[in-house]
């Protein structure tokens, strides 16, 4: 995937949202140093990937719709891959960093709420963008 092609509107190239992201850039990917990849595909295809690294499998969802909701949230809807489960975020801006605001699947299950990880109560992490 090249990164610098313009995106189809409505993907998070349009917005600036391309490119790699990760709790610590510094590391490596790893358990508890994970990586968020946007990539748009020569095509115009958004993909956002979730990678920690060997022996972990990477998450990776085919983005379907992005838009901006506030100065500083990014709502994205996505489907995983290859099992197709819709899942709704919202990305919130915080400084130089980016972390999952709220999270939910149609069905209404919410898996992040006002930043907290509902299946363990932490707080969402913070991915920093790398290579700037």
């Amino acid at each position: 995937m090249r990164r610098g092609r313009e995106p189809r509107p409505g993907h998070p190239g349009a917005i600036r949202a391309v490119g790699d992201l990760a709790i610590d850039c510094a590391q490596p990917k790893g358990p508890e140093n994970e990586y968020s990849i946007y990539a748009v595909s020569p095509s115009g295809e958004a993909t956002l990937t979730y990678a920690r690294g060997e022996p972990y499998r990477d998450i990776v969802y085919e983005i379907r719709a992005a838009a901006r909701v506030a100065d500083v949230r990014l709502a994205l809807q996505v489907s995983r891959m290859p099992e197709r489960i819709l899942v709704d975020l919202v990305l919130l801006k915080e400084s130089d960093g980016v972390r999952v605001w709220s999270s939910h699947t149609p069905d209404g299950r919410m898996l992040v709420l006002d930043g907290v990880i509902t299946g363990n109560g932490k707080q969402s992490p913070r991915f920093e963008r790398c290579g700037q």
